[in-house]
């Protein structure tokens, strides 16, 4: 093995490693958030994607971690490593989930915009799987590798170039949304769900468009180096977009008359309603 490769191979363990330390930072740090607006309320489809997007990626980067330091020797790391790509895999749908729903809700929650959308990503994500798992030459030339090495091959970077491409659509469907029906709104849950989507979804984006640069022109001995990043990515983004959505929601609404009709709808309650625990208590104190 060259020097670059044993560089690239140790680079990659480092930001795998890295990466799960930044997700396990980042779930302290937002906890409160997480306490305040999930714990103790309903499940539904909301609350069951948003726990799954959280806490799966904790297994997958950290077995992609203990995978990238552990030295297999002669052990058959195959069942080892699908159970990583799975969660992986898991962990992504769930956040990919969410945005999802927040472009739902942003619309008015129009069912037009969820089935384009779910059939859409349904559509991707069968690609994804077929692309990750079947047997499809695309004459790319693959070097022999030792078995269990923190490798990949070319051909992975298919899936990202089609989760960046979902992503592209739902940052455009977003912007769409805004111009066409917020244009002359003042809200702040307006403003907020429209910064923040963009800017979580784009920094999503940013991180497959990197982790394709880095597959196909990188040797691949740095093949794995986005690996465990782009699922905290997800994760971390997507969380913060519904503890951010949710803060919004207790702010003051401006209303202006364009976007009256679509606000109304999207401030009702829904699955992962949440107020702060302070107004429950006043709601109970007048009651009593």
């Amino acid at each position: 093995m060259s020097v670059s490769d044993t560089f690239g191979l140790q680079l990659a363990k480092y930001t795998n490693v890295a990466a799960s330390a930044i997700l396990i930072y980042d779930y302290f740090v937002t906890l409160h958030s997480e306490v305040q607006w999930a714990w103790g309320r309903k499940w539904g489809i909301i609350r069951i994607a948003f726990t799954i997007s959280r806490y799966v990626p904790f297994a997958g980067a950290l077995m992609t971690s203990y995978s990238a330091v552990k030295t297999w020797g002669t052990q058959d790391c195959a069942p080892f490593n699908d159970a990583v790509n799975g969660l992986h895999f898991l962990g992504i749908i769930a956040s990919e989930g969410l945005l999802i729903s927040r472009v739902y809700a942003f619309s008015g929650k129009k069912k037009a915009y969820l089935i384009i959308l779910l059939s859409f990503g349904l559509v991707i994500l069968v690609t994804c799987v077929i692309l990750s798992a079947a047997l499809i030459n695309w004459n790319i030339p693959e070097p022999v590798t030792p078995p269990c090495v923190l490798e990949g091959a070319r051909s992975s970077a298919f899936p990202y170039v089609l989760l960046m491409f979902f992503e592209i659509v739902l940052m455009s469907t977003t912007a769409i949304l805004r111009y066409r029906h917020y244009l002359g709104s003042h809200s702040v849950l307006v403003k907020n769900i429209y910064r923040d989507g963009l800017l979580y979804m784009f920094g999503i984006t940013m991180i497959s468009t990197a982790n394709v640069i880095v597959i196909l022109v990188l040797p691949l001995s740095y093949s794995e180096m986005l690996n465990t990043p782009q699922i905290v990515a997800h994760s971390v983004l997507a969380s913060r977009i519904l503890f951010n959505l949710q803060v919004s929601r207790e702010q003051p609404l401006l209303l202006t008359h364009r976007s009256t009709n679509a606000m109304d709808l999207l401030s009702r309650p829904h699955e992962f309603q949440a107020r702060p625990r302070d107004s429950e208590t006043a709601c109970e104190s007048d009651e009593a």
